[in-house]
């Protein structure tokens, strides 16, 4: 075993790598590897294609300055199949062993190699459940008449209601619970109704002079 390279990275900035540093830190002392280069992107998607300290670790990886890649879990690496394929492919051919400490990998073993694609494929297999339901979850809120976007403007059918009702005194949460209006169309309405103040007259003007 030469040099030996750990990768941390968190998403947001609320959270800190120190934990997964720590860890991998320790599992490579308890084998004797002290040459290690650290590598933590803090505070960046693991869907992100680019990542500086990634794209750091990948190029010194590929120009052969490490034996193995050591990270907690497989989705430090990417939140897709792909990212996480591609990265393996490039280890693969710089002849480095990528391990992943929690789930038991190292693929330098055929056993190892199993265990990446089977979990590789199941992560994704996740992700792909967590966007259907986003999606489900979207569909179900417009049917129920939720909209998404830009308010559509007041039709002025509607919107002559609302004065009637604001000229008769009602206050502008009532309007909006009897009329399922939000506040701020009906704010809308009402501001188009104000009265814009004239310039004041050129000296022409005053003098009579077209």
């Amino acid at each position: 075993m030469t040099r030996v390279a750990t990768y941390a990275r968190v998403s947001t900035r609320e959270q800190s790598t120190e934990t997964q540093v720590a860890q991998l830190t320790a599992y490579c002392q308890a084998r004797g590897w002290a040459d290690v280069a650290v590598f933590r992107d803090d505070g960046i998607s693991g869907i992100r294609d680019n990542r500086p300290e990634l794209d750091q670790l990948r190029q010194r990886m590929m120009a052969g300055e490490f034996s193995a890649v050591v990270v907690s879990k497989m989705d430090r690496l990417g939140r897709s199949l792909a990212m996480i394929l591609r990265f393996w492919d490039e280890a693969d051919a710089a002849g480095v062993r990528v391990i992943v400490v929690d789930q038991g990998i190292d693929t330098s073993t055929p056993a190892g190699r199993l265990q990446r694609n089977m979990l590789a494929a199941l992560a994704e297999f996740e992700r792909e459940l967590i966007l259907e339901r986003t999606r489900a979850g979207v569909a179900r809120a417009r049917a129920l008449g939720k909209r998404f976007g830009a308010p559509r403007r007041i039709p002025e059918s509607v919107a002559r209601e609302v004065r009637t009702r604001r000229n008769g005194g009602e206050s502008l949460r009532m309007i909006s619970q009897r009329m399922n209006l939000k506040l701020g169309g009906i704010r809308s309405v009402l501001r188009r109704d104000k009265p814009s103040i004239p310039s004041s007259p050129t000296p022409s003007m005053v003098d009579g002079v077209a």
